[in-house]
């Protein structure tokens, strides 16, 4: 949806136009997504911080789909082994989560919401969206909106443990 060359702002005002001329529903589902593709943005630049390569990054962070597994596997690929309750506090993480739960039944036609819930849902999301973003900033210095640094050639084994042939 949207590109990182958009920018994390442009991203962030077409979401509040979408709500602003009461588009609640495709307000919420977008800011869930722009979530997601900021945790999915820095989870990659984490795996290849870790020394993989771009291409496995790729398919690591392939293999880790939906919020929860990126969740899980935060602390493998943190430099500190941190878990991911750890950098983020579990308000933030409660409201994505049951905001995702909301666009997954929205977008499977398993449930509709109310304009009103939509709209309140978007603002939680956006804030919980803004304290995350600021956290990988801080933590990382890279939160998904700006272009990642690729790495063609792995950098793991350089101290081996085992027998490398």
């Amino acid at each position: 949806m949207y590109s990182v060359r958009l920018g994390y702002d442009k991203a962030i005002k077409r979401i509040n136009k979408l709500a602003k001329n009461g588009h609640h529903s495709e307000s919420l589902v977008t800011s869930v997504f722009t979530v997601e593709k900021t945790l999915r943005r820095t989870f990659r630049q984490l795996i290849v911080s870790s020394g993989f390569k771009s291409t496995i990054a790729d398919k690591i962070v392939k293999q880790s789909n939906g919020l929860n597994r990126i969740i899980q596997n935060w602390e493998l690929y943190d430099p500190k082994h941190r878990k991911f309750s750890t950098l983020i506090e579990n308000g933030e993480i409660k409201t994505i989560k049951e905001a995702a739960s909301m666009r997954n039944k929205l977008i499977h036609g398993e449930k509709v919401f109310s304009l009103e819930i939509c709209k309140q849902e978007t603002e939680n999301v956006l804030k919980a969206l803004d304290k995350i973003k600021n956290c990988f900033e801080n933590e990382y210095g890279y939160s998904g909106w700006k272009i990642a640094k690729g790495r063609k050639n792995s950098k793991l084994h350089i101290d081996p443990k085992v027998k490398i042939e």
